[in-house]
């Protein structure tokens, strides 16, 4: 294989695979603007078990002409090439004026189920969030957008039932 051939390889096998170095954090879709600031790893109780997790805040501002009432936050989180997506959802309302802002703090974790073991690893979660209103008028509203945090080195929460501490 040809060295051009050999580059387009390495190109389609990085696509394939996610892209850890792609970093997304700010955006607008339908009547929000988003960002997410204050990137940080936080140790702390999950589960009965110290863990380290991705926090950030997330901050929507309407750009509209008109005030809106986000009614549901939803939130898919997932690590590219590896393991089962986390959802959740939370219920408003949350009202925005025209230019209003409001702050989310979120955090997400990943968990290890491996017999073989778990360690501390560089990763990058994404997030999907989709918020749902509606306007002034009562027209539905939605704005859906991915978020992209920089890679953080951090440990799971360790889930594999070989290595559970057993009753006394």
């Amino acid at each position: 294989m040809n060295r051009r051939g050999l580059i387009v390889l390495a190109l389609v096998i990085a696509g394939l695979g996610g892209c850890p170095g792609y970093v997304k954090t700010e955006g607008t879709s339908g009547p929000l603007a988003w960002r997410a600031v204050g990137f940080q790893v936080v140790t702390r109780e999950i589960n009965g078990q110290m863990a380290d997790t991705h926090d950030f805040t997330l901050i929507v501002r309407n750009v509209g002409d008109q005030p809106i009432v986000l009614n549901r936050m939803d939130r898919m989180v997932y690590h590219p090439g590896g393991g089962r997506p986390g959802r959740t959802s939370v219920e408003g309302p949350w009202s925005l004026p025209r230019n209003g802002e409001r702050s989310f703090p979120l955090y997400s974790y990943r968990y290890c189920s491996s017999s073989g073991g778990c360690t501390e690893s560089l990763a990058q979660t994404q997030w999907q969030i989709t918020f749902t209103g509606a306007d002034a008028q009562g027209r539905p509203i939605e704005s859906r957008f991915e978020i992209a945090p920089p890679p953080e080195r951090t440990k799971p929460i360790d889930t594999s039932p070989a290595r559970r501490p057993t009753p006394r």
